[in-house]
């Protein structure tokens, strides 16, 4: 596998666990605001059992970690890369640390044609 496609890989992983966890948090938070008229007062601890439920963990931790190696990678592709000089790498660098999304879709259309990576 080329370093493009590993990461394209952590960067799509990235994009639908972002979508799965958005859903499901969501989902917890109006499920549990939707059936509070059902009880007679509002449980927090049912709450924080949803909030914090598998279903919304798993897919936050997959798109922590998914999102943290996408940006060491694209940090690390461009560091050694021989044709981009010293201020554009420092600018890719923090681009990765502030604003990793945006940063990272803008490195999938410039990573071939600049040769960030081979």
């Amino acid at each position: 596998m080329s370093r493009y496609n590993i990461f394209l890989l952590l960067f799509i992983l990235s994009v639908v666990a972002a979508v799965v966890f958005m859903v499901t948090y969501l989902n917890a938070i109006f499920g549990f605001v939707f059936h509070i008229d059902d009880h007679s007062g509002a449980d927090p601890f049912e709450l924080l059992a949803n909030i914090f439920s598998p279903a919304v963990l798993i897919p936050g931790l997959v798109l922590g970690l998914s999102s943290l190696a996408y940006r060491i990678l694209g940090i690390v592709y461009v560091a050694k890369s021989k044709t981009v000089s010293d201020g554009e790498k420092a600018l890719w660098i923090v681009g990765f640390i502030i604003m990793g999304f945006i940063t990272g879709i803008v490195f999938l259309v410039m990573a071939k044609g600049r040769k960030f990576v081979e």
